[in-house]
């Protein structure tokens, strides 16, 4: 059977089809890491400002290898931006408290109202671009920044955010979620 698929090898190596299947692979690699699978979505069209409660439940206790103390029972619910849930060490704290610097601001860079809409946003926080759909290079390219994607939908689920563009950042003990209607733009094309 090896002997078989090394014939077979050789065979499309020299007549050429082994370099053309490696240039069809390599040009489907390249699209999908320029334009990811969108995270389906609707471009908002009634603005809401909405908030979620970003805590957990532990899953397990949770305990100190080297001592065996329990820090946090199964059940306990924990907030990430309220250090008065967190696991305590002998009823200290034992984390600094957190509070999340940036702005997280999602969109899809196939609609035009969009790209200008995050071309001309700005915020005193350091801004995490997130893409729910499009090209990160080009949107790299026009925002002069790092661009993320929202990987099967991962955060946008978390955050129930539903239409984009939208803007998360923690207020208080929560995330607050406001989704922009971009209607009014105008659109800001980009070559292809």
């Amino acid at each position: 059977m090896l002997e078989w698929i090394d014939h077979r090898l050789r065979q499309f190596e020299a007549n050429g089809k082994l370099a053309d299947m490696q240039e069809e692979f390599t040009q489907r690699v390249k699209e999908s890491i320029e334009n990811p699978p969108p995270v389906e979505g609707l471009t908002t069209t009634n603005p809401r400002t909405f908030y979620v409660d970003p805590s957990i439940v532990i899953p397990k206790d949770i305990v100190v290898p080297a001592t065996g103390q329990v820090i946090a029972k199964a059940g306990t619910k924990v907030n990430p931006f309220d250090s008065r849930t967190w696991p305590k060490a002998d009823g200290k704290d034992i984390l600094p408290k957190f509070e999340l610097s940036k702005v997280l601001v999602f969109f899809d860079a196939r609609d035009a109202q969009q790209r200008r809409f995050a071309s001309e946003y700005h915020n005193d926080k350091p801004i995490k671009w997130v893409l729910t759909a499009g090209s990160p290079n080009q949107m790299a390219t026009l925002l002069d920044a790092r661009i993320y994607f929202a990987q099967d939908g991962f955060l946008t689920s978390r955050l129930n955010i539903t239409h984009v563009p939208a803007i998360a950042y923690q207020e208080g003990t929560r995330w607050r979620i406001d989704e922009v209607n971009v209607s009014g733009l105008q659109p800001l094309e980009i070559e292809q």
